[in-house]
């Protein structure tokens, strides 16, 4: 429309009927992402569109995102959590970034996702919608690519406006923008893996530094929920404001309070749900069905449900756990002379960004180990050498029979070298486990589901039992593997479980 607008209503349907049907087009499309969407979905995209409310609420948040940031601004940066199948990506990273352009065509943007053929996939797309007829019709000569700067991972416009793709194995050198559009930065087949998490969190890092104004340049991350520590893990446990929208494919009702749809952000977004359904058009409950049986149950707690580990566990189930009070324990056969050992899991440092130490006490009546205690800390060297033997004491385990059992890696043999210096405790190395993590847990599963893990009831009951629960993508998994540990003793690795409770049979 012209410059000088309309200040009547007669001045507005003069000015509409003198818009041929392109330029009202060009108008509507220029004035909402949503309707823009809608207009050019079939440009990048051969199958039908099915609108779901879902949709025009994100170009809708997009869209104010937009506003805010050209009204000069600060605000939030933006963590958008969907599952796969939903048009997260073509919303997001591939439409949304050719809208910014009919809205301002200087602005630059780097893109960001876990590969870099899914990268460039993103940017191709968008550069596809720019260049398609439908376009260049209805904004003729708006857009119009440098002839030296027109390639697939970086492409740029006269106005100097730039699409920059990266991803996370890569790096944004010499590039700043004012939109940073982070899409799937983690692999989902890589989330138990540190080195991925390691590599999508410094990946984070440097894009944060490729700002064109730090107060103003937006970080727009949208993924599906892999891990407890992934990346939208890691934005929602660093305090920092954001703008989080949350929408599970389902909703599920949370064991611990009843609250039905407990992770939808916004919580008021739950009413917009069908028969529990996010999506009930193109994900109806039949699909998720055949989804969790292709996904399994714990990979789609986090990628459908947005929870990253599911209610019932992962490799270890919260129902294989069974607790019994200290009253019944000591009604237990042989609980009187019950031999209480320490298993230790420890660190350096007092940082709540790394791996805290940790301390499990149990003992081994007839087929059964009994957890008495667990506590994780996060404790500097000599904090720690002083807490471990009053934790010890406090739960019976320094009788001339109890021994602590310290996991031989990081401050281990130091804690074994200086208590053994320093105090009367029986202080040993564990032995070195075999295999990684993932194959100890799976190695003490069996145990576990048997039910031959018993917590005596505590308040770091509900701690251990959903760590182990959210393993192998916890934040921490310390005193799961001060469980293992323990476990390891009383069924070596090749050894027949009967044979070894047999043995370790009170006498």
């Amino acid at each position: 429309m012209s410059e000088l607008l309309p200040t009547t209503e007669a001045e507005l349907d003069e000015a509409l009927a003198a818009l041929t049907p392109d330029q009202l087009e060009a108008d509507i499309c220029k004035e909402s992402f949503f309707e823009f969407f809608c207009a050019f979905w079939h440009t990048i995209e051969a199958v039908e569109l099915k609108l779901n409310w879902h949709i025009r609420y994100l170009c809708d948040q997009l869209q104010e995102v937009y506003e805010t940031w050209a009204r000069v601004e600060v605000q939030p940066d933006v963590l958008i959590n969907v599952p796969p199948g939903t048009s997260k990506s073509t919303t997001v990273t591939q439409l949304f970034p050719a809208w910014l352009w009919v809205r301002k065509p200087s602005i630059r943007l780097i893109s960001s996702s876990f590969t870099a053929s899914l990268s460039i996939s993103h940017s191709t797309k968008t550069r596809l919608c720019l260049k398609s007829p439908k376009f260049q019709r209805l904004y003729p000569g708006l857009i119009e690519f440098q002839d030296d700067q027109d390639g697939k991972t970086d492409y740029r416009n006269t106005a100097l406006g730039q699409r920059y793709s990266t991803s996370t194995t890569g790096g944004p050198t010499g590039n700043h923008a004012d939109f940073i559009i982070i899409d799937d930065p983690l692999n989902p087949q890589k989330a138990a893996s540190e080195a991925a998490l390691l590599a999508a969190s410094s990946h984070l890092k440097t894009l944060a530094t490729r700002t064109t104004d730090p107060e103003r340049t937006v970080k727009i991350m949208v993924m599906q929920r892999i891990a407890e520590k992934d990346p939208a893990g890691e934005w929602l446990t660093s305090g920092r404001p954001l703008r989080h929208i949350c929408l599970p494919g389902e909703l599920t009702r949370d064991k611990q309070t009843g609250v039905l749809g407990k992770q939808v952000r916004p919580a008021y977004l739950k009413e917009e749900y069908v028969d529990g359904l996010l999506d009930p058009i193109r994900r109806p409950r039949h699909v998720l069905q055949d989804l969790k049986v292709d996904l399994g149950s714990y990979a789609y707690a986090g990628q459908v449900q947005q929870l990253p580990a599911p209610d019932e566990g992962g490799i270890l189930k919260k129902a294989w756990f069974r607790t019994i009070s200290y009253p019944d324990f000591l009604k237990v056969p042989g609980a009187s002379s019950a031999v209480w050992h320490g298993d230790a899991d420890t660190a350096y440092t007092d940082s709540q960004k790394n791996d805290p130490s940790a301390l499990l006490i149990s003992a081994y009546l007839g087929q059964i180990l009994y957890v008495r205690f667990v506590e994780e800390m996060w404790l500097e060297f000599p904090a720690l050498k002083k807490k471990l033997p009053e934790l010890l004491a406090a739960h019976g385990a320094t009788t001339a029979q109890s021994k602590l059992h310290v996991e031989p890696k990081a401050s281990g043999k130091s804690v074994v070298q200086d208590l053994k210096a320093i105090t009367q405790l029986n202080v040993v190395e564990a032995p070195t486990p075999d295999g990684d993590k993932r194959s100890r847990v799976n190695t003490a599963s069996a145990f576990i589901e048997a039910g031959r893990v018993v917590l005596i009831d505590g308040s770091w009951n509900e701690k251990l039992i959903n760590q182990a629960a959210a393993f192998p993508t916890a934040a921490h998994d310390d005193m799961l593997d001060c469980l293992t540990q323990a476990i390891r003793r009383y069924q070596p690795v090749g050894s027949k479980p009967i044979q070894v409770f047999q043995s370790f049979r009170p006498q």
